[in-house]
């Protein structure tokens, strides 16, 4: 293969990858900014909120590693 290609499709694959990564975090802080608008009746339903949050990212990390790729 021609170095030029290759360094064509790693940047390209880099950028990909950068771009999901902006994705994912953005995703994630919409849901915290959900949370930290929500009025919540005590300290303790704020609580019950996150460690919902915490179970969807813990699932869907799970669902990442699981497709292997």
């Amino acid at each position: 293969m021609d170095k030029a290609f290759v360094e064509q499709m790693q940047r390209k694959i880099e950028k990909q990858l950068v771009q999901k990564e902006i994705e994912v975090v953005e995703f994630w802080q919409q849901e915290v900014d959900k949370l930290l608008h929500k009025k919540t009746e005590s300290l303790s339903a704020l609580l019950q909120e996150f460690g919902e949050l915490s179970k969807k990212m813990k699932n869907r990390l799970e669902i990442v590693k699981r497709s292997g790729i």
